[in-house]
C-alpha cells in the first residue's frame, strides 16, 4: 500500500511539474504576442548590447563578457550577431527613460574605463545605441565630457579627435556647411541632415572596400559627427 502511495506521489509530482512548465511556456508566448518583455529578457537584451559595444573595441568574446559582468553585475546570457540599433529600439519600447539613460551611461563607462581614445567602430556602435534608445547625439557628447574619453580612427593614426575644449572656437557657419544646411536650422532639421549624412558615411557601409575608400569615409564620418555634436551642444532649444 505504501509503495502504491509513493508511486502516486511521484506521478503527481511529475504531472505538476509538466503543468507548471506548460503554463510558463504559454505565458511566455502570450507575453511575446502582446509585446511584453519580462525583466529577465530586458537584462539579456541589455547584456547583449553592452557585450557588442565592448566587442566593437577589439576585445575578445570572453574578455568582453567578463568586462560586462564585472562592470554591471548583469549575468544574463548574451546573443551574438545582433543589430545594435534594432535591439536598442526593442529595449527602449519596454523601459523607462531613466532605464534607457542608465544603459547608455553604462556603455560609456565600459568604453571610458580603458582611459584611451576608442576606435571609430566602437564609437559608431555607441551612436547606434544612443539613436536606438531614442537619444540625440548630444546625449552621447555630454557623456563624453563627463567621462573624458574621445575617439580615434585607428585606420588613420594621425586622425585623433580634437580635445573637447578646442572645439569651442569652431565657427558655427562652418559647422553648418559640414552638414549641408544654412541659416538658423531647428534641432529637428539638424538631426535630419545629420542622419542622412551619417547613413551615407557609416563605416559599416564600407566594410570590404579598399583602405583608401574606408579612410575617406571614416574621415567624413568623423567630420560630420563632430560638427553635429558641437552644434547641438551649443543649442538651448
Amino acid at each position: 500500500m505504501e509503495l502504491v502511495f509513493i508511486f502516486f506521489m511521484v506521478g503527481a509530482g511529475g504531472a505538476l511539474a509538466a503543468f507548471v512548465a506548460a503554463a510558463m511556456a504559454i505565458a511566455r508566448k502570450e507575453n511575446e504576442a502582446a509585446g511584453i518583455v519580462v525583466p529577465q529578457q530586458r537584462d539579456s537584451i541589455a547584456a547583449s548590447l553592452l557585450f557588442h559595444i565592448v566587442r566593437a573595441g577589439g576585445v575578445g568574446e570572453e574578455a568582453a563578457m567578463r568586462e560586462v559582468r564585472r562592470g554591471t553585475g548583469i549575468a544574463a546570457p548574451v546573443t551574438r550577431g545582433i543589430d545594435i540599433n534594432n535591439w536598442a529600439e526593442t529595449y527602449a519600447r519596454h523601459t523607462s527613460q531613466q532605464q534607457r539613460a542608465s544603459l547608455l551611461e553604462t556603455a560609456v563607462q565600459l568604453v571610458a574605463a580603458r582611459n584611451e581614445p576608442v576606435p571609430l567602430r566602437q564609437y559608431t556602435a555607441l551612436l547606434d545605441l544612443s539613436f536606438g534608445l531614442g537619444f540625440q547625439t548630444d546625449a552621447l557628447a555630454k557623456l563624453r565630457q563627463v567621462y573624458g574619453f574621445d575617439y580615434v580612427d585607428h585606420a588613420k593614426n594621425r586622425d585623433v579627435a580634437a580635445p573637447l575644449h578646442q572645439r569651442d572656437n569652431s565657427d558655427q557657419q562652418a559647422l553648418l556647411r559640414v552638414l549641408g544646411v544654412t541659416g538658423n536650422p531647428t534641432r529637428q532639421e539638424l538631426s535630419a541632415a545629420y542622419r542622412k549624412l551619417v547613413t551615407q558615411h557609416h563605416p559599416d557601409r564600407f566594410h570590404g572596400a579598399s583602405a583608401e575608400v574606408q579612410n575617406e569615409a571614416a574621415a567624413r564620418f568623423i567630420e560630420i559627427t563632430r560638427a553635429y555634436e558641437e552644434l547641438l551642444l551649443r543649442r538651448r532649444d
